[in-house]
């Protein structure tokens, strides 16, 4: 596991009404691939997904941020856009994007593929993907549905 769930609940205090129970350092899927390239082709499909999963989120009533986080509170699905050192640490919260009751996601999952996870969430008739390290996102994920069971 990183670290990236200590840093982001630190960031968020004072930005996050609730207490964050969980946190991961999530993009869009594809933000990796359009980010390294390796040629225009493979730039452009890694962009083409993260479009893809930026519309899917919006339809969801989600706004994703790139490079961004995602947190579960007793309550919600928080969003954030947050800002990354060059050591890939977070430095800090640059805003709350969305927040959305836990009742409205439908699913959420976590696949590994390869050495990253991916994501997928759910929510009024609408699906995304995020992407980000397969632990952390696993973690997340366990701890979403704790919260969901109990709220």
């Amino acid at each position: 596991m990183s670290n990236h769930q200590e840093q982001i609940i630190a960031a968020a205090v004072g930005k996050v009404a609730e207490p964050i129970l969980g946190a991961a350092f999530a993009k869009p899927r594809g933000a990796t691939t359009a980010a390294i390239g390796g040629g225009v082709i493979t730039g452009a499909i890694g962009a083409k997904k993260v479009g893809d999963q930026t519309k899917g989120a919006e339809a969801a009533g989600i706004v994703l941020g790139n490079p961004g986080a995602v947190a579960v509170t007793a309550t919600s699905l928080v969003t954030m856009q947050v800002k990354v050192s060059m050591m890939g640490q977070i430095k800090e919260i640059a805003e709350v994007l969305s927040s959305v009751p836990l009742a409205e996601i439908d699913s959420l999952e976590v696949k590994r593929m390869g050495a990253a996870g991916v994501m997928e969430i759910s929510s009024h008739g609408s699906t995304f993907k995020l992407e980000g390290k397969a632990g952390d996102m696993k973690e997340f994920a366990s701890t979403f549905d704790r919260a969901k069971a109990s709220g």
